[in-house]
């Protein structure tokens, strides 16, 4: 079941196209992440798909329905998304924060015994739990990115768009998130992620999508898609793709450019 899909779509700002012509569809059951260079527009095309910018061109339907005319809450109710920066000011508890993830389906109302149930379920997968009582600033910067994790798993919408989940976690974490946007898409979800490491992408992704300048350039499978040629051409550097030793999936190695 397509649970997105972006026709033709563009940014335009500036005197320049962010975003141009792109065209992508997550399904129930895939998990796709975006990769490519600094700039490449990635964080733009998130944005464009969560419905947080407007399009200059194309059209996006969510869950069947053009994204342009459904309003903010059956959109939240449909799709969580974390953003690359989230700035909370007030000195909010972990806890309060992933019940955050609850407003769109409240409606006005106090939070019941199951939100705050899944609230503190969200804590729990993303290793938070023992923080609930905390205020997010008393935090690490790794710390408060898996409780934002945790707003956006207790949200239960059926698609995720995260924006570098990954950026301010340790290995072990990174892993940790990524096998849960894995598991949600596992159980008829789905997700979109924005990664700059190109081997986690090849780990969890279905499929993989490549942007340079404002396009996807491709976007397949990962040994379909992580190519050397292309990514050398995308990334500027020498890189080489061979098989990792365990898992069989792309293994993407660069070197400087005077070797």
């Amino acid at each position: 079941m397509e649970l997105l899909a972006a026709h033709d779509i563009g940014y335009y700002l500036n005197g320049r196209w962010l975003v141009q012509s792109v065209s992508l569809t997550l399904s129930a059951g895939e998990v796709v992440v975006l990769v490519g260079p600094n700039g490449a527009g990635k964080s733009t095309l998130l944005s464009l798909l969560a419905g947080d910018l407007p399009l200059a061109s194309g059209e996006i339907w969510l869950g069947g329905q053009p994204l342009s005319r459904m309003p903010a809450l059956a959109q939240a109710q449909r799709r969580a998304v974390l953003r690359q920066q989230v700035a909370v000011t007030f000195p909010f508890t972990a806890l309060e924060v992933a019940l955050m993830g609850r407003a769109p389906h409240l409606r006005g109302q106090a939070e019941s015994a199951r939100d705050v149930a899944i609230a503190q379920e969200a804590l729990a997968q993303t290793e938070t739990a023992p923080f609930a009582a905390r205020p997010l600033p008393t935090l690490s910067g790794g710390e408060q990115a898996r409780v934002q994790m945790a707003r956006v798993l207790a949200q239960t919408a059926p698609m995720l768009l995260l924006d570098e989940p990954t950026a301010a976690l340790d290995l072990r974490h990174q892993h940790r998130v990524l096998q849960l946007a894995r598991r949600a898409a596992d159980q008829g979800g789905a997700a979109l992620i924005v990664l700059h490491d190109v081997n986690l992408a090849a780990l969890y992704a279905n499929r993989i999508g490549v942007m340079q300048q404002g396009r996807l350039r491709a976007i397949g499978a990962p040994w379909e898609v992580l190519q050397a040629d292309l990514l050398s051409d995308v990334y500027g550097v020498p890189i080489t793709v061979q098989p990792h030793p365990r898992t069989a999936t792309p293994l993407v190695l660069s070197l400087p450019e005077d070797h």
